[in-house]
């Protein structure tokens, strides 16, 4: 049953191929369709792969296929905005320059902060184990190291569904033959795949001095 229920899901996406919509309007009617579909045969395929029984591959697959339909829903209410291809690509792109220029002001923002809480987190320290420390200010530092490491981690969450999105762009701007694009849209998902690695490691320094102060 579950063989029988892959090979509709890869027959679906061959079929979407092979009739492949050639205005802007049949890309926005059929995006979210081919983004459930491909999402669900490659991460069902994947579990396969990876051992799942067969209840946890059918979870897997229905789970991709939802964010799948997810962003190729974004794909399709943001191409409403346009009146042709190449103002929508050129569009999405500048947004995407303009998303990652702010992530990365953060990620700069956050790093110069944290060499100020890793001095502040070995002063404490010290002075906690001389028993010379308030509480309060023990608890102060100890709250902006926890709301620093939330922010992190929403800001990560955030630019990983960027980046699916980002990802998704590119594959339809190759499909769309826009090759004077691909290259900058390439340049944005390399650096924003290089700044969510940066916050991930900052997140975890703040995890360690949050251990460090218990």
């Amino acid at each position: 049953m579950l063989k029988q229920f892959l090979l509709v899901i890869m027959m679906a996406s061959m079929l979407s191929c092979t009739n492949m919509p050639t205005s802007i309007n049949d890309l926005a009617q059929n995006e979210a369709l081919q983004g459930g579909v491909l999402g669900g045969l490659l991460c069902g395929g994947a579990a396969k792969i990876a051992g799942l029984n067969r209840e946890q591959i059918v979870i897997a697959t229905a789970g991709c296929a939802g964010i799948g339909a997810v962003i190729g829903k974004q794909l399709q209410d943001r191409r409403k905005k346009y009146a042709s291809d190449e103002d929508f690509f050129e569009g999405e792109i500048r947004a995407v320059q303009k998303f990652n220029f702010e992530q990365t002001a953060y990620k700069n923002q956050l790093v110069t902060e944290m060499k100020d809480l890793k001095n502040d987190n070995r002063r404490l320290v010290k002075l906690k184990n001389k028993n010379r420390i308030s509480s309060s200010k023990f608890a102060t530092h100890n709250a902006e190291l926890k709301s620093k490491r939330e922010q992190a981690e929403t800001e990560t969450r955030k630019m990983q569904e960027e980046l699916k999105f980002q990802d998704a762009l590119y594959i339809k701007l190759k499909e769309a033959n826009g090759t004077s694009s691909l290259n900058r849209l390439q340049k944005e998902i390399n650096e924003l795949k290089t700044t969510i690695a940066a916050i991930e490691e900052q997140r975890n320094q703040l995890v360690e001095l949050e251990n460090n102060l218990a």
